[in-house]
């Protein structure tokens, strides 16, 4: 069989295009766009190092008004209580991102949950975070949100993850 024998042809699934990758010359499949016609993946030339700027999402975990705040010490870090027990029912894992909403309005601020930092009642914060000590009935209800960190763009190469791959 005479030919070109290192491409291999993918089928065409409805909805969907293939494209070889322009840094490493993997062959890519992705959604080509929504039944409306609206692109599902923004497609753009970022250079061969560069990365798009991020965009922040917050989803809500957790909202009570049994939550106090703890300032740090010399020998302790600040943390976040709760008398109803509920940080790790409600799935907060160490090193996530949490955004602080209080009634109070004292402690709202973006803060990081340290290395080994989560127990059913206690947040403990990376040492770098600071809270002033407040009551749950001083800070009133509040949320907790996890704070995503989502690039603005979908897609790019699966192989070796060049946004410059189109």
């Amino acid at each position: 069989m005479a030919g070109n024998q290192d491409y291999k042809e993918v089928p065409q699934r409805l909805g969907y295009f293939t494209y070889r990758c322009k840094n490493c010359g993997q062959e890519c499949v992705e959604k080509s766009g929504l039944p409306s016609g609206l692109p599902t993946t923004k497609k753009g030339n970022y250079g061969s190092s560069g990365t798009p700027t991020p965009s922040a999402y917050n989803d809500i975990l957790y909202t009570a008004s049994t939550i106090s705040f703890t300032a740090a010490t010399a020998t302790e870090p600040a943390m976040i209580n709760d008398s109803a027990l509920m940080f790790a029912e409600k799935h907060f894992t160490t090193e996530m991102v949490v955004k602080i909403v209080t009634g109070s309005g004292t402690n709202d601020k973006t803060v990081t949950i340290a290395s080994r930092g989560v127990a059913p009642g206690v947040l403990s914060l990376s040492s770098s975070d600071t809270l002033s000590t407040e009551s749950a009935a001083t800070a009133g209800e509040v949320s907790l949100y996890r704070v995503i960190y989502q690039p603005n763009v979908s897609g790019g190469c699966g192989f070796c993850g060049s946004l410059n791959s189109r």
